[in-house]
C-alpha cells in the first residue's frame, strides 16, 4: 500500500476482501486504523457497491453521495472528504476485493487511473493468496468453534434459566424466612417458657437455620458455576456472527459487524455468549415483523473505563427492556413477545450481575440494545489489590 500511497498520494488506503461464501466484505488492511476490523454485506456502501457491480466510483463529495456509509466516520472519529474506489480482480477477472483510496491530496488523473488498474492486478493475485491461506488455516478451526459454540450455548442457556428460577425462588424465600428465625429468637426468650414449648421452638429455630444454610448453598452454586476472567468480547462477536451469518442470508437481513481494538472484560465466557446471542436474537425478531429493509449492525467499541457493544437494527417495532423475566416476560400473551421479553431480560440480569447494564436507544431510523460493561483491570481480582 505504500506503492499506492506514493504514486497517489492520498491520507488512507482500504483493502476489502471478498468472501463469496458468506456473501459478505472484510476489510483486510486499513491503514491509520489498524485495530479495528469491518464485516459488512455485499452491495452495501461504496465497498459493498463495487464489489457488486464491479464499476469505479470516483466520489468528489463523500457524504452527498447515498452509497457512503457516514457511520464509518462516526465510529473512527475521522472525516471522509472523497474517496475513490476501484475493484480489485483475479487473474479470472473475478472480483475479490476492493481497493479505496480517502481523502486525495491532489486531483487523480487519467495516469493514476492507468497506474491503479495496473497494479490492482498484483493486489488482487496478493490477496487472493492472504485470504486463501488464512481460510485454510482457520477452517478446521473455525468449524470446531462453531461446534463448540452451539454446545456452549445450549448449555449456558439451561443453566441461565435455572439460574434465573433459583434466583427467583430464594428471592421469595429469604424475607419470608429471616423474619420465621428472628420471631423464634424472641420466642424463645420469653420466661417462662414452658419446657415443652422451648424444644419445640429449638427444633423450629434448627429447622429454619437449616433451610437457610441450604438456600446459602443454592446461591453460592449459582454465583460459582460461571467462572470469570479476562475476556475479549470481539471473539465473540465474531463467533456469533459466523454462527448466524446463514440465517441472516435466508432472512434477507443485511449484517455488519465493526470491531475496534478494545480492552478486556472481568466474565464468563459462556454467559457473555448467551448475552450477545440473546441481544442478537431480539434485533432479529424486530427485522422480522419490519416490512421494509432489514438492516443489522454491531459495533464494538470503548467509551471511557467501558466496553460497548451496539446492536441496531432498523425495524420500528418497539422492544421492551423487562427487568423481572420469570415474574412478567411470562405475563404477555404473544409467544414471539415471551421469547423475546425473556431473552432480553435474562441477558440484562446476567449483565447487572457483572455490574453492567443493558439499554435501549429508540431512533428514528430503528433501535440500538446497547451492552456496556466494565473494562477489565487487575485489581478487580481479589488478591490483586
Amino acid at each position: 500500500m505504500d506503492v499506492v500511497r506514493a504514486e497517489v498520494p492520498v491520507d488512507r488506503i482500504s483493502v476489502f476482501v471478498v468472501d463469496r461464501g458468506r456473501n459478505t466484505l472484510h476489510s483486510l488492511v486499513a491503514q491509520e486504523v489498524e485495530d479495528f476490523e469491518i464485516t459488512l454485506p455485499m452491495g452495501a456502501g461504496t465497498a459493498g457497491t463495487v464489489a457488486a457491480t464491479g464499476e469505479i466510483l470516483d466520489i468528489a463529495d463523500a457524504y452527498a453521495d447515498p452509497r457512503f456509509e457516514s457511520r464509518f466516520d462516526q465510529i473512527l472519529q475521522y472525516r471522509t472528504r472523497d474517496l475513490f474506489a476501484l475493484p480489485v480482480n483475479n487473474r479470472q477477472g473475478v472480483i475479490v476485493g476492493v481497493l479505496e483510496l480517502i481523502n486525495r491530496q491532489r486531483p487523480i488523473t487519467a495516469a493514476d487511473r492507468e497506474f491503479l488498474l495496473g497494479i490492482s492486478v498484483y493486489i488482487g493475485l496478493a490477496l487472493q493468496n492472504a485470504w486463501a491461506h488464512r481460510q485454510v488455516r482457520a477452517e478446521g478451526q473455525f468449524e470446531q468453534e462453531l461446534v463448540a459454540l452451539r454446545d456452549n450455548l445450549a448449555e449456558a442457556e439451561q443453566i441461565s434459566l435455572t439460574s434465573e428460577l433459583l434466583s427467583l425462588v430464594l428471592q421469595e424465600i429469604s424475607n419470608p424466612l429471616a423474619v420465621a428465625i428472628g420471631y423464634a429468637e424472641l420466642a424463645s426468650d420469653f420466661e417462662p417458657l414452658p419446657e415443652k414449648l422451648r424444644t419445640y421452638l429449638e427444633k423450629i429455630t434448627r429447622g429454619l437455620d437449616q433451610t437457610a444454610a441450604a438456600a446459602r448453598s443454592f446461591r453460592h452454586f449459582i454465583e460459582s458455576g460461571q467462572q470469570r476472567g479476562p475476556l475479549p468480547l470481539s471473539g465473540i462477536l465474531n463467533q456469533i456472527s459466523n454462527l448466524r451469518a446463514q440465517e441472516w442470508s435466508r432472512l434477507k437481513i443485511e449484517a455488519s459487524l465493526f470491531v475496534q481494538q478494545v480492552p478486556d472484560v472481568l466474565a464468563s465466557k459462556r454467559q457473555m455468549e448467551l448475552v450477545i446471542l440473546y441481544l442478537i436474537k431480539t434485533a432479529e425478531r424486530a427485522l422480522l415483523q419490519s416490512e421494509t429493509k432489514r438492516e443489522l449492525r454491531m459495533v464494538l467499541s470503548a467509551t471511557g473505563e467501558n466496553v460497548r457493544v451496539e446492536i441496531y437494527n432498523s425495524s420500528h417495532v418497539q422492544i421492551p427492556l423487562i427487568e423481572h423475566p420469570l415474574s412478567q416476560a411470562a405475563s404477555s400473551g404473544r409467544p414471539e413477545l415471551v421469547a423475546g421479553s425473556l431473552d432480553l431480560a435474562i441477558a440484562s440480569s446476567i449483565v447487572r450481575q457483572h455490574n453492567g447494564r443493558v439499554r435501549i436507544e429508540h431512533q428514528a431510523g430503528g433501535h440500538n440494545v446497547i451492552l456496556e460493561l466494565p473494562a477489565y483491570s487487575a485489581d478487580m481480582v481479589p488478591g490483586n489489590e
